[in-house]
């Protein structure tokens, strides 16, 4: 008895993960989407803008590096020759934007931050300019993580939720408890709220970019003096 007990446990815990890598890739592939880093990319210029530490928005050319690099700082030309050639950057942007639909915004400026990460160039704290995905109250973002000093090189992108507290939350962990989980992070908003507790249609965790829209949407309209840029 204790034997089948025993392959009957294991056997569950595998369904389990199995369960939780198929959800994962089924995420993955709907998350895959307008605005998210695309290796095709690479090298390529794309028309785009800038904003300026002082509010100004300077039109040029933003050219795709990988996206480690892109976290430095895009880097850009502006269509202005006047301009000085130090116009954008990692200490003087708060955002960037192109036409292959990234968006870049800066965490000094801004009330966003990045998840720990002690291999980033500067160390674990300085600012750094995030792919978001979605932007608002609440933000999707995504974060490349490398490390050239293990074999192989370990080069992960990972999927973070920036709540309106300030809490990260990785969106890998979002597979289980999905409606408890977001009913109470938007629970302000109760219409919304009641819709993810009671799993209706289109409002489950593939819906997640969607929720967030929605929910922020209905932040804005109740403040519309709302901006993620200081």
């Amino acid at each position: 008895m204790l034997i089948i007990e025993f392959l009957y446990k294991l056997n569950q815990m595998i369904m389990k993960k199995l369960l939780i890598l198929t959800l994962s890739f089924v995420m993955l592939s709907t998350y895959a989407q307008k605005g998210k880093y695309n290796v095709a990319d690479q090298f390529k210029d794309f028309k785009g803008f800038l904003i300026t530490e002082t509010g100004d928005t300077v039109k040029g050319t933003v050219k795709i590096l990988d996206m480690f690099q892109m976290q430095m700082y895009p880097p850009f030309k502006a269509d202005d020759t006047s301009l000085p050639s130090q116009i954008g950057g990692r200490d003087n942007s708060k955002y960037y934007e192109s036409e292959n639909g990234t968006k870049w915004y800066s965490t000094k400026f801004t009330n966003l931050k990045a998840p720990d990460d002690p291999k980033k160039p500067g160390g674990p704290t300085p600012q750094t300019f995030l792919l978001t995905i979605e932007g608002g109250p609440i933000t999707l973002f995504d974060y490349n993580f490398l490390d050239e000093s293990v074999s192989p090189t370990k080069n992960e992108i990972k999927s973070y939720m920036q709540l309106q507290n300030g809490d990260l939350v990785e969106v890998a962990s979002l597979l289980l408890g999905f409606p408890k989980k977001m009913s109470g992070w938007v629970s302000d908003y109760p219409e919304l709220a009641k819709k993810i507790a009671d799993k209706e249609k289109g409002y489950g965790v593939l819906g997640l970019n969607a929720i967030v829209r929605e929910y922020n949407a209905w932040y804005i309209a109740k403040n519309p003096g709302f901006s993620m840029l200081k």
